[in-house]
């Protein structure tokens, strides 16, 4: 993968994406004047991250993917207004709350959250696939909605580039108070057409046993699993109570 920046970039960025191209085991390349195309057609790469002084993007050629709150924006401004999010309703989030997303993605569950849990309370958000973590890590310390408290929930948020088993493994009994899970879904909504670049990155493998029992054992009062409400994940992993929302949506919680 290469590494490189805007083409206008100054020395501050271009020391930033030097030092990202040996965090991640890329390849940095000078920007110059060229074209993304013509560094795809030169150095045999479809893969360019580029850092410019407003965000981190990856750049396949036909898609990019970069950091955006996106629904999590609508959210929490929903929160604002007094009315209910699906998710702190399932999950019974309040103020003060400790929350594990395993899961972390593009992080804009763990936003909701750490809108939800306040200042008093903390989001930890796990994502084991290096490069989605950097563009969230980026993304969460950088960007401006022009929204007071949302900005004030990214920046609460700890991102750690981490596998959820072995980090849940790790971990005290009772160390959180809800542990979250939304991973890439078993049957895809495909009319979710936003989430496409993210799934060419994101981690595919399925939620394990394992990894929920370990959960229950870390989590104060729940665990809360995200799918498809007719992927036969619930079923499989042990979760009871289901919150169906929209477009097969669900939320299934195991209170511990």
């Amino acid at each position: 993968m290469i590494v490189t920046t805007s083409s206008r970039a100054g020395a501050d960025v271009t020391a930033q994406a030097q030092q990202l191209s040996t965090e991640l085991g890329g390849r940095y390349i000078a920007r110059g004047q060229h074209s993304l195309q013509r560094m795809r057609r030169r150095f045999g790469e479809r893969g360019i991250l580029v850092l410019s002084e407003r965000e981190l993007r990856y750049e396949d050629g036909e898609e990019s993917l970069y950091f955006h709150p996106s629904m999590a924006n609508i959210r929490v401004k929903r929160l604002m207004k007094g009315e209910t999010d699906p998710m702190i309703t399932a999950s019974g989030c309040q103020t003060g709350d400790a929350i594990l997303d395993c899961t972390a993605g593009l992080a804009s569950d763990s936003v909701v959250f750490a809108y939800a849990a306040g200042d008093q309370g903390s989001v930890t958000a796990l994502e084991s696939q290096p490069l989605l973590c950097a563009i969230i890590r980026d993304g969460l310390r950088r960007y401006e909605s022009g929204v007071p408290e949302l900005d004030q929930a990214l920046r609460r948020i700890e991102v750690r580039c981490a596998d959820h088993l072995e980090t849940l493994s790790s971990l005290p009994d009772d160390s959180y108070d809800i542990v979250y899970f939304d991973p890439m879904f078993r049957r895809p909504l495909r009319q979710s057409s936003a989430i496409d670049p993210l799934r060419q990155l994101a981690n595919p493998e399925a939620v394990s046993s394992a990894a929920i029992r370990e959960a229950c054992r870390v989590a104060r009062r729940c665990v809360v699993l995200k799918e498809h409400e007719r992927s036969g994940e619930f079923e499989r992993l042990g979760f009871g109570q289901l919150f169906v929302q929209a477009s097969n949506l669900a939320y299934g919680v195991i209170h511990t």
